[in-house]
């Protein structure tokens, strides 16, 4: 593997790079904004996390560890499984937009 690849999630033929990654993952987090699973306030107590970092998270300004993923998944009443389906989605429209 070349050294400028290392950093890149390959998805078929198209690869998404981390702050696209946290992009994305961002989005997600904002399109469950104001549904009953995911209140920000209440999720970023009961995941134990600033309420501003996962705005951040929100905006890609900041990425998650598997662990934070679980935690705001569990705290915003989905699975991680979900959690992770919906990124996987995203991730998807993401590469067909990409040229």
């Amino acid at each position: 593997m070349a050294k400028q690849d290392e950093r890149l999630l390959w998805l078929g033929r198209a690869h998404i790079d981390e702050t696209t990654f946290d992009r994305v993952f961002g989005r997600v987090l904002a399109k469950l904004r104001g549904s009953d699973e995911f209140n920000p306030t209440r999720t970023a107590q009961h995941a134990g996390i600033d309420r501003s970092f996962l705005y951040a998270i929100e905006r890609g300004e900041k990425g998650v560890s598997l662990f934070t993923l679980f935690r705001i998944a569990s705290a915003s009443k989905l699975s991680a499984t979900d959690m992770v389906r919906l990124l996987e989605q995203e991730l998807a429209v993401e590469t067909k937009e990409s040229p």
